[in-house]
């Protein structure tokens, strides 16, 4: 019996392999060289790309479109900002404490990020290392969850002196705590070994209501288009920005900073040409990946960008803003939503004061003041 299903199975796959070697061959012979190809990277792609998920979640999480004629009816639904690693700015980034804050200071849209430990636990940190956030050269890939647990993440931070032993948090932590207050999330997933994949699809069925309330989003399309494949209905976002694999930071004055492998020129190089691969292709992986939204480097945005996602049913959203007049231009010129790293200097923050000009100008100044730490958290790292 095993034999015989194994001898259809084998004579199957080698019957579909045969048609299809014999077809690009007849391709190749009727059409120049490179066409034939490229209709089969084309065929393909619209063969393979996945289906939307349930456009009202989407709705749900990301609110109206600015303009549209719900937003002029529901305009509180409309999202502009969104916490950056729950303000990692003005609070210790990734833990219960800046989910906190945040609720506190009525921001109910946060950005998370979760890596896996040695022991495959979803924890909230952003680099794989713990040294820029505690001074312990830690790496979780390497650690299990109890040895790091009890680290404090906000020895480091500016804002130490009013956070006092802040530890790692885990994502069903942060999760339980998040949906309770109905704030809206953006898992982002860093990393791309089976363990985080898995772990999130577990999280998503355990937790249905994540489906209206939170966004799977990832640098590398093919995570995004694992945990998108195994269940359809996650609401996915791709994130990008320019020389991501070569550089671990960009910005639009100086360009790519602070190479990966600036010691290995050949390494270096093929990671320049990886760059450059991927600026051509990550629009269309979106689509392949049937991506909701995009979270893009707040420099390469502009109103052009915004419409041609929106021209696709795809929402675009910019990190990291942190400047009051950034974020004015992106709520009035772009009516986009922001990912923010601080929220002091929010536009309702400054309409909200009625007291003197330099009370009113505050803001601003205090926010330049601790934007000399974003150098060691800055809006160009992925």
């Amino acid at each position: 019996m095993f034999l015989a299903i194994f001898s259809i199975a084998y004579n199957s796959v080698y019957y579909v392999i045969s048609f299809f070697l014999s077809f690009i061959c007849a391709l190749h012979t009727v059409l120049p060289f490179g066409i034939d190809v490229a209709l089969v990277g084309v065929a393909a792609f619209y063969i393979t790309r996945l289906k939307r998920p349930d456009q009202e979640n989407v709705r749900n999480i990301f609110g109206p479109l600015p303009g549209s004629k719900e937003s002029l009816l529901y305009p509180d639904k409309i999202v502009k900002c969104i916490a950056h690693r729950g303000a990692g700015l003005d609070a210790p980034e990734n833990t219960l404490e800046a989910f906190k804050y945040c609720v506190d200071r009525e921001c109910n849209f946060v950005e998370l990020d979760v890596r896996t430990s040695k022991d495959g636990e979803l924890v909230l940190l952003h680099d794989s290392s713990l040294q820029r956030l505690s001074g312990v050269s830690t790496d979780i890939r390497e650690a299990e969850w109890d040895s790091v647990k009890d680290i404090d993440v906000g020895a480091t931070h500016p804002n130490r002196h009013l956070y006092k032993e802040v530890h790692l948090c885990l994502l069903s932590e942060a999760l339980d705590y998040l949906l309770s207050k109905n704030v809206k999330i953006i898992i982002d997933v860093k990393g791309d070994d089976k363990q985080v994949i898995s772990g999130v699809l577990r999280t998503f069925s355990l937790k249905p209501e994540l489906y209206q309330q939170a966004v799977v989003t990832t640098f590398n399309p093919f995570t995004l288009y694992q945990i998108r494949h195994k269940d359809p209905q996650i609401v996915g976002a791709i994130s990008y920005r320019p020389y991501c694999f070569s550089a671990q930071d960009y910005d639009a004055e100086s360009g790519p900073s602070n190479p990966r492998y600036g010691d290995k020129l050949a390494l270096h190089g093929a990671l320049r040409v990886a760059d450059l691969l991927h600026s051509l292709l990550w629009r269309w992986s979106a689509r392949w990946c049937a991506a909701s939204a995009v979270l893009l480097h707040k420099d390469i945005v502009s109103p052009s960008e915004v419409s041609y996602w929106r021209s696709l049913g795809v929402r675009c959203a910019g990190w990291c803003v942190n400047r009051p007049l950034e974020k004015l231009y992106w709520r009035a010129v772009l009516r986009a939503p922001y990912l923010a790293n601080t929220l002091l200097g929010e536009p309702e923050e400054k309409r909200d004061r009625d007291t003197s000009c330099e009370e009113a100008d505050r803001p601003a100044h205090t926010v330049d003041k601790i934007l000399d730490t974003e150098k060691r958290m800055t809006s160009g790292q992925n």
